[in-house]
């Protein structure tokens, strides 16, 4: 567990399942007796009674899931912590037509097609997808798909000068450990990560490989 405050949101869904069982449980048991004591099956203050506690769980099962599921990270402010890494890309030379590259691009085929990318730092090797990175080859380090995100422009264009515009970038946004991230049981968790790859030009992009899922 990331954080000790994501106790608080496992309770409260044991509180949601609890509910549900105990309303389920108070609704038969008003019909129940309905039918026992009055003899009949149908009250206006019996369905007003069980309309009220259905919509009192319902908003309380609806709150916790948006909580749980649907948050909008871009949108939770000071909630989140972001951390911004620079790494310098080593450079591929192990192709059969002996050309270089920084980035290698897998084409996937299907309905939703995505490119995934292959880059290399020192010591490490990295495979990401195109639902969360872009590669960058034109003058200005910063592409559309990146520009969402707030970068240091002071290092971006440092790292430029410095590595001959051949480095990756991975911003990081984690949840803070609090008591609201907690209800969510998202405190302490990786909220999202977005990696801008940065290359000099195209010709430094080994493309169209194809991959199997």
């Amino acid at each position: 567990m990331k954080s000790a405050w994501n106790l608080v949101g496992m309770g409260l869904w044991v509180i949601v399942l609890i509910t549900l069982v105990w309303m389920v449980h108070d609704m038969r048991v008003r019909r129940i007796r309905l039918i026992v004591k009055e003899h009949r099956s149908f009250s206006w203050q019996n369905i007003t009674i069980s309309t009220i506690e259905l919509v009192v769980w319902l908003l309380f099962f609806g709150g916790m899931s948006y909580t749980t599921f649907f948050q909008n990270v871009n949108q939770l402010g000071t909630r989140v912590n972001q951390t911004t890494r620079y790494e310098p890309l080593v450079i591929n030379t192990g192709t059969t037509s002996g050309s270089a590259y920084y980035v290698e691009v897998d084409n996937s085929d299907g309905k939703k097609p995505v490119q995934r990318y292959t880059y290399l730092t020192e010591g490490e090797k990295y495979q990401v997808s195109s639902t969360n990175a872009t590669v960058s080859d034109g003058k200005k380090p910063i592409n559309l798909p990146a520009s969402a995100y707030k970068w240091d422009e002071k290092k971006v264009a440092k790292y430029d000068q410095r590595h001959q515009r051949a480095w990756v970038g991975v911003i990081e946004t984690t949840y803070k450990k609090s008591f609201v991230n907690g209800i969510g049981l998202h405190a302490g968790r990786l909220a999202d990560r977005f990696t801008l790859i940065r290359i000099p030009d195209h010709s430094f992009m080994l493309k169209d490989t194809g991959y199997q899922k």
